[in-house]
Parts: C-alpha cells; structure tokens; sequence
C-alpha cells in the first residue's frame, strides 16, 4: 500500500493485516479515552496532552504499517499535522483499494439495450406556455411606469 509516497506491506485483502488494523484501532481507542480521563482530572499541561495523544496515534501507524512506519513518514509527537495526513492518506488509501477490487467491469450492452438508452437519453425540447394573463398586465405596468419616467427624464433634459 502506498501512502505519503512510500510502500508499506499492507492490504484491506489480506485478513492478518485486517485484524492487526482492528487491534491497533481498538488500542488506539482505549489509549486516547484514557489519556483524556487523565487530561481532564487535571495537573496535565496542554502541550503534554498533545503529544500523549500524537505518540498514540504514531503507535497505531506502526502497529498497523509496521514498526518504524511512523520514522519512514518524518512524524514526531511535537506536530500533529503529519499524522492527520498521513491518517488521511491511510483512508484514501484504504477506499482506493476497496473501490480497485470492488468494481465490477461493465457488461457490453446488446442492440435492443443500447436503443432503448439512447431513447432514453433523447433530448425533449422544452414546452414555452403563453405567461399568464396578470403576468401580462405586471408587465404592461412596468413598461409603461418605465416609458413615463423616460419621457419625463427627456422633458426635463430639454427644460434644463
């Protein structure tokens, strides 16, 4: 699998690598919960908590990719950002891959199927109906408020 550029060995068709993903989540899971009990009791600094939860999710990337994945990828504990990415990258890559094995080629349409798509997607011309007769005196209102204030404009500009 490919992810930030560089090949890991693993696969969403392989089942160990399947049940090694679903242990780190479910780790990564418990860890964060109870660094986040911790957090909230108290005493821990902000900068500390951050770097807690970063070294959890860098240890769920090595569990899952393999050890050291997370050194391959250049991600520290000082900077979260890289480790969003590179979680993003796994679900692209997870869905890519699904998607790769997932679709199903596209079955070559008979004669009577490819008419009746073709029928199908036959441009209608849209229908114009007459507008209303209320919308047709709005209108004549508007054009002759319209025409009025025109000629009134032309008065005053041969007055002036």
């Amino acid at each position: 699998m490919l992810i930030c550029g560089q090949e890991f060995e693993f696969s969403l068709m392989n089942a160990n690598d399947l049940d090694r993903f679903e242990d780190a989540n479910e780790q990564m899971q418990r860890r964060s919960a109870e660094e986040s009990e911790h957090f909230r009791h108290g005493g821990v600094r902000l900068g500390d908590h951050a770097r807690a939860q970063a070294r959890i999710a860098m240890d769920c990337i090595d569990e899952i990719l393999g050890a050291g994945a997370s050194d391959r990828l250049g991600l520290n504990e000082n900077y979260m950002a890289p480790i969003y990415d590179v979680i993003e990258e796994l679900g692209n890559a997870f869905a890519a891959e699904k998607q790769r094995y997932a679709a199903k080629p596209a079955q070559p349409m008979n004669r009577e199927q490819r008419r009746a798509q073709a029928k199908k997607n036959r441009h209608k011309p849209p229908v114009s109906y007459p507008a209303p007769p209320a919308a047709q005196m709005v209108e004549r209102v508007d054009k002759a408020a319209r025409r009025k204030q025109l000629l009134a404009e032309l008065a005053a500009l041969e007055n002036g």
